[in-house]
């Protein structure tokens, strides 16, 4: 009986150790028992010890066959897998974005885009790069002592470029056309705002 459920712990089949072989190792754990009752303590002491000190190392040893059979039996597998894998990711080839050219654009004419609708502005200028045409209404500083120069769009209305080194916004003048590349900066009291400026 020890024998076989033996076997049974050390086949590789899922479930056989547990459904057929521990009910074997018991049967033949209260056969020893018996033995023991009728022949006395040395007749089936040696079966006794066997199904409670061996079996469960034999059955451990049976596991570790199952989950390198397991594992065996798998691997290839994700191997396959792993390598068609690559060979789809070797496959696709992401094309470079083509740079998206800068809006052209006059002082007034973004003026008056913000002016007419501030959202759809938004949509079109905000954090986008710009080129705008304008002339300089004022040069000034910020309140971090940084310079803004102010375009003319319109008798009163300006906007706002922001992030020209000192040394540029210091070589400007008042009614100088200029050219700057900026990224739109939304509207705020009623001016259009850019940052990150550089001229032209």
């Amino acid at each position: 009986m020890l024998g076989i459920a033996w076997l049974c712990f050390l086949i590789p089949f899922p479930g056989l150790g547990l459904i057929l072989g521990w009910p074997l190792n018991l049967v033949a754990f209260i056969l020893a028992v018996v033995a023991m009752a009728k022949g006395g303590a040395g007749k089936g002491i040696a079966q006794l010890l066997l199904s409670l000190v061996a079996s469960p190392l034999v059955y451990l040893v049976g596991v570790v066959v199952f989950a390198g059979t397991v594992s065996a039996i798998g691997q290839p597998a994700l191997d396959a897998q792993a390598n068609a894998d690559k060979g789809r990711q070797q496959d696709i080839t992401v094309a470079p974005a083509a740079p998206v050219p800068p809006v052209e654009i006059t002082a007034r004419q973004l003026y008056r885009d913000y002016e007419a609708n501030e959202v759809a502005a938004d949509v079109l200028y905000k954090g986008k790069r710009l080129l705008i045409t304008g002339e300089v209404a004022s040069i000034q500083t910020d309140l971090m002592d940084k310079p803004q120069v102010q375009l003319k769009a319109g008798s009163v209305d300006q906007v706002m470029i922001s992030g020209l080194s000192r040394e540029e916004a210091g070589a400007l003048g008042k009614g100088d056309t200029v050219l700057a590349a900026c990224t739109g900066n939304g509207m705020i009291l009623g001016s259009p705002m850019t940052r990150d400026c550089e001229l032209q």
